[in-house]
């Protein structure tokens, strides 16, 4: 792949206009002159020029002063008509951390080497190559660090508490997306928003305050978590645990630990979470009123199907953890799963030690290649020591407003109908939601109860599944599965 330095004026490049954002009066002004480039890549088959910008973007409130500075990266194509060019919004979760897994292993133009045998080491450094899978041949692609990631930041006239809450952090987001296509003339170009993990809950807000001014043509929640006042496993919530089910059974058929009696994969997770939601639900709900006999019949059948012995499960009310499922399936083997892709195994820790999830091996690899291609491909020159992977102390400081307090998002709170504002506001709106049949953190199951319980319109919903953990994009071929899924969604085919 090609490329060449290019320096325009931020007039030129459409930045600096003004515009009114969602729910109050912000200015969206370049501070700095952007870094631009200009390459040559082959996407999905096609060769595709595209101009690659790393620039600012300040926010100012209803009296003009500056909030936040957001510093993104943007892919555009340098020939496509903009008006009907579809515009890629894309965001990682936390709360709160920068886009760099997003960018860097699954849809920016370069990606992350990634050993398809989880059981081989991840070489350091892991190396990039050209990624022909992005979307670029369809979409264009901006990639957001929300506040304090990245080069993202809160300035003197901002405060962090305000950003780093679940309204606060998604209203910056939404106001910077519209100051994005206004500056930028994109008005008419086609809206989409790809948020993951708990950038699945601000991709629904922002989805929700964006409707009733600039409404978007669709948004995918890669990993979803916008159900999990429902669907995490609290002390008694027998939900839970019902709906996270087909997940412990795809693990343990991947180890070996469970048979799938010919079905394929797709098929016993069905099975699963039929007979998780029907016989397992209404067992769990009876609790100690549930017969001796019954609860061994439920027992044997839980530990045909996760691979962990009836005994635990008459010990423990018929329910295991995640967590605890991870710790328990490969004991005999000295081993535990990664919680993040339970497809990964390392050595239990001793006693008294802290977990280390076996999937660290190919985070690790992410930021070091993120610097190296905003150097060496972008140009940026900024001190790359100042580039955040998270906000500081945004696990201790985020506030779950508005259920607020520290229940976090498990307090009662209707998340997902911000996306029914999403669904009125435009009846071309699409939703799409991809979930990793391995992940052990956003599961298959609360996915499939999610959209069984909401009022979104049915031929306008798509569920997906990878082969893959919560970041399933590392199998290549889930990669190409999920980018073409990607494609799918933004051209409406």
């Amino acid at each position: 792949m090609r490329h060449r330095f290019v320096r325009r004026t931020s007039r030129a490049l459409g930045i600096g206009a003004a515009g009114l954002l969602v729910a109050l009066l912000a200015v969206a002004e370049a501070t700095a002159q952007p870094f631009v480039t200009r390459h040559t890549g082959t996407f999905n088959g096609q060769q595709i020029e595209y101009v690659a910008t790393v620039g600012e973007t300040v926010l100012r409130d209803a009296n003009g002063t500056p909030t936040i500075r957001f510093v993104t990266t943007s892919y555009v194509h340098a020939d496509a008509d903009p008006s009907t060019r579809p515009v890629l919004f894309v965001f990682n979760g936390g709360p709160s951390v920068s886009s760099a897994t997003l960018h860097m292993v699954a849809l920016g133009p370069k990606r992350l080497v990634v050993p398809q045998d989880p059981t081989l080491p991840v070489p350091n450094p892991p190396g990039m190559v050209d990624n022909t899978y992005t979307v670029l041949d369809v979409a264009d692609l901006v990639f957001i660090d929300p506040a304090e990631t990245g080069f993202t930041r809160v300035l003197p006239g901002g405060r962090r508490e305000h950003f780093y809450s679940v309204e606060g952090d998604a209203r910056s987001v939404a106001q910077f997306i519209e100051a994005w296509v206004r500056a930028n003339g994109r008005e008419s170009s086609p809206r989409y928003v790809l948020g993951e993990s708990y950038g699945t809950i601000r991709a629904t807000f922002v989805a929700g305050m964006l409707a009733d001014s600039l409404p978007l043509d669709g948004v995918y929640l890669f990993g979803q978590a916008i159900n999990m006042i429902e669907t995490s496993q609290r002390a008694k919530n027998i939900m839970g645990y019902a709906t996270n089910l087909p997940a412990l059974a795809a693990v343990a058929a991947y180890h070996g630990r469970a048979d799938r009696n010919g079905l394929s994969m797709d098929a016993f997770i069905d099975e699963v979470y039929a007979w998780g939601m029907g016989e397992y639900l209404q067992a769990l709900v009876k609790g100690r009123d549930l017969p001796p006999a019954d609860a061994r019949r439920i027992a044997s059948r839980l530990e045909a199907l996760t691979g962990i012995g009836a005994d635990y499960y008459l010990a423990h009310e018929l329910v295991i953890s995640k967590v605890a499922f991870a710790d328990e399936l490969l004991r005999d083997k000295g081993l535990i799963l990664g919680i993040y892709d339970a497809r990964y195994t390392g050595p239990s820790p001793e006693p008294g030690k802290p977990r280390a999830d076996p999937f660290s091996k190919v985070l690790a690899g992410i930021m070091p290649m993120l610097i190296e291609h905003m150097r060496e491909n972008l140009g940026v020159t900024w001190p790359m020591e100042d580039y955040r992977a998270s906000a500081p102390d945004a696990g201790a400081q985020w506030s779950w407003n508005p259920t607020g307090g520290i229940g976090g998002p498990f307090w009662d709170y209707d998340y997902q109908a911000q996306l029914s504002r999403a669904f009125a506001a435009n009846p071309r709106f699409r939703l799409m939601i991809g979930t990793g049949i391995y992940d052990l953190t956003t599961t298959v199951g609360p996915a499939r109860y999610l959209v069984a319980k909401s009022d979104y319109p049915a031929d306008r919903v798509f569920l997906r599944q990878y082969e893959g953990g919560h970041m399933a994009y590392v199998n290549e071929s889930e990669l190409q599965a999920f980018t073409a899924d990607i494609r799918a969604l933004v051209t409406g085919r």
